[in-house]
C-alpha cells in the first residue's frame, strides 16, 4: 500500500493533471481510510467479545431439546437401528465383549508438522496399543466394506458434501465395529489409557467412557451467543472410549443419518447430498457434540426420563450411569477438557488430565477457549 505522504504530494502538486484525476485520488484515499477503520472496528469487536464476562442466570439449564428430537422419524430410526443390530449379530463370536480393545483410531487427510507431536504422543504412552491412522481413501474403503450390509450408511457417508460431518460419522462407525479409543489428531495423550480410570471401572460393565467438554448450565443466552455455544453443556467427542457395538454409539450413528435427512427436509432438499452449506449449529446438532450428548443422555434414560445435566454439573469424580445392557462412565472436565477458560476446567498441568485438546482443527468459533 502506498504511504500517506505519497497521496498528500499528489493532492498538493498535481493540479496540471486536471480535476478528474484529483477526484479519483481523493476517492482512493477515502476508500483506504474506510478500509482501515473497518479493520479496526472488527478488531475492537473481536477483542470485546473475547473479554466479555460470563454472565450467569440464577436458573440453570439442565435440559436441551434440539429441533431434530421434537418430531423425529421414529420409523426410519428404528429401521436403521435394527440393521445395525443385525450387523452386530453377524459378528457374534468374533469378539470378546468383556475385553476393552487395545486400539487407538485417528483420522485425517494427512498429518503435517503441526500435529505430528500430538499424534506421536498416543504411541509414546500406549506402546501395546494398535495405533490406526486413517486417511480419506482408507476410511472410504473401511465404510464400504465393513457396512456393505447397510447401504444407507455407505451412501450417506460417500455423498456428504461436508467433511466435518463425514469425520464425525466415521468415528462412531469405527468405535461401533471395533471399539477402543478415538481421538482427533490435535489431541495430546497425557498418560497411558489404562491409567485414565481405576481398574474397577475397566472391569465393570461400562461400555462407554466419555469426558465433559462444556459445563456452564447457568450461562445466559447472551453469554452463549457471544462464545458460539449452541448449548451450555455437553460431552466431548474429540476423544471417546467404547467397547465394540456399544448401544449409545449405535444410537449416535442412527441419529446422525436421521438428523441429516431431517436437516435436508428443513431446507427443502431431497437428501443431505443436495446441501452445499452447513452452519456450525447444523454440524453441532447433526453429527457433533450435540447429537453425541443427546445419544448418551437418552441412553441413560432408557427406563424413565429422570437423567439430566444436573447429574454431571461440577462433578469431581467419575460418575457411572446405567444404560440398557451397559454403563456410561462420565469423567470430570479436568480429564479431557483441561485448559479451557470456562467450566472450572483448570490448567493443563492437573494430575487428572488424560488428554489435552488444542482445538486447532476445530470448526467451532475461535472463542471456544474463552
Amino acid at each position: 500500500m502506498l504511504p500517506l505522504a505519497h497521496w498528500q504530494r499528489l493532492l498538493a502538486g498535481n493540479g496540471a493533471k486536471g480535476p478528474r484525476q484529483q477526484v479519483a485520488v481523493v476517492t482512493g484515499l477515502l476508500c483506504i481510510v474506510l478500509w482501515l477503520l473497518a479493520i479496526k472496528s472488527r478488531q475492537n469487536n473481536t477483542q470485546s467479545e473475547k473479554e466479555a464476562p460470563l454472565i450467569l442466570s440464577p436458573i440453570p439449564t439442565f435440559r436441551h431439546v434440539t429441533v431434530y428430537r421434537r418430531a423425529p422419524d421414529v420409523i426410519y430410526e428404528n429401521f436403521l437401528d435394527s440393521v445395525l443390530i443385525t450387523l452386530k449379530q453377524s459378528y457374534s463370536g468374533t469378539y470378546n465383549a468383556e475385553v476393552w480393545p487395545n486400539k487407538i483410531f485417528q483420522t485425517a487427510k494427512y498429518v503435517d508438522k503441526q500435529y505430528a507431536e500430538a499424534v506421536q504422543s498416543w504411541t509414546l504412552y500406549n506402546s501395546e496399543f494398535e495405533h490406526i491412522l486413517m486417511d480419506d481413501k482408507s476410511a472410504k474403503t473401511f465404510v464400504e466394506e465393513a457396512f456393505q450390509s447397510t447401504p444407507q450408511l455407505v451412501q450417506i457417508y460417500n455423498t456428504f458434501p461436508n467433511p466435518v460431518i463425514k469425520a464425525d460419522l466415521l468415528r462412531y462407525l469405527l468405535l461401533y465395529l471395533y471399539g477402543g479409543v478415538y481421538a482427533d489428531i490435535d489431541v495430546y495423550c497425557r498418560k497411558p489409557v489404562d491409567q485414565w480410570v481405576p481398574k474397577s471401572i475397566w472391569d465393570s460393565k461400562a461400555d462407554v467412557i466419555v469426558g465433559i467438554e462444556l459445563d456452564e448450565p447457568f450461562a445466559t443466552a447472551e453469554s452463549q451467543r457471544l462464545r458460539g455455544w449452541h448449548r451450555p453443556f455437553g460431552f466431548a467427542q474429540y476423544t471417546i472410549v467404547a467397547r465394540p457395538f456399544a448401544k449409545p454409539v449405535r444410537t449416535a450413528i442412527v441419529r446422525v443419518v436421521a438428523h441429516a435427512y431431517h436437516l435436508a427436509r428443513l431446507k427443502g432438499k431431497q437428501s443431505p447430498a443436495k446441501l452445499s452449506k452447513y452452519s456450525a449449529e447444523d454440524i453441532y446438532e447433526v453429527s457433533g457434540p450435540g447429537v453425541w450428548t443427546d445419544a448418551l443422555v437418552d441412553s441413560m434414560n432408557y427406563k424413565k426420563n429422570d437423567v439430566s445435566w444436573a447429574q454431571f454439573h461440577d462433578i469431581k469424580e467419575p460418575v457411572s450411569m446405567s444404560t440398557e445392557g451397559g454403563m456410561i462412565v462420565v469423567l470430570p472436565i479436568q480429564y479431557f477438557g483441561n485448559g479451557q477458560k470456562h467450566s472450572n476446567a483448570g490448567g493443563y498441568d492437573q494430575p487428572e488430565a488424560c488428554v489435552t485438546h488444542m482445538f486447532t482443527k476445530s470448526w467451532k468459533r475461535n472463542s471456544w477457549f474463552v
